[in-house]
């Protein structure tokens, strides 16, 4: 399944062992060295801290939400220290700044699209300064920094109707 980072944000998220919500994701944390999908930021409740929920620990999830086996598997971001070390240096790519090798502009980072089955991104949805919207394939991207993103010089646009998002109701 292919979903947009925008319709994952806000996701419930339910534990096998309580038989309940146990939270909703507010960030996803995607590897900068590949574009994996390596987990959530979970917020839980009003004034309780994030937690992260490692994508290794999805049991299944669809338009509805994602279920993990146990409320156990929400842990604080340092027991995991790859998702730590991105949390720490602060890289979210929604609204990062995005350009060529070259250094020509391309805009910033709207949406992403997720295959939910491989955990990684496989399309960038930008705006670029005037406001109008491109899509490029996430094979195209040369480095992932803390504030910008560096596609290929030989970098084209997909056609806008060549999605296979999945749009959850």
């Amino acid at each position: 399944m292919f979903v947009e980072c925008s319709k994952i944000l806000g996701l419930a998220i339910a534990a096998e062992d309580a038989q309940a919500k146990v939270g909703s994701v507010k960030d996803l944390v995607i590897d900068p060295d590949n574009g994996n999908l390596l987990g959530f930021v979970v917020k839980s409740g009003f004034l309780s801290p994030s937690k992260i929920l490692s994508s290794q620990d999805i049991v299944d999830w669809d338009q509805n939400g994602i279920i993990t086996s146990s409320t156990d598997n929400l842990v604080e971001a340092k027991e995991i220290v790859r998702i730590n070390n991105i949390l720490e240096k602060k890289i979210f790519l929604i609204g990062m700044n995005a350009k060529t090798e070259s250094g020509k502009g391309l805009g910033k980072i709207e949406d992403l699209l997720i295959d939910t089955n491989n955990l990684c991104v496989v399309k960038y949805y930008l705006a670029d300064y005037l406001g109008d919207k491109r899509v490029f394939s996430a094979d195209k991207v040369i480095k992932i920094e803390k504030n910008i993103i560096i596609f290929s010089d030989d970098t084209t646009e997909i056609p806008a109707g060549a999605s296979e998002v999945v749009n959850p109701a």
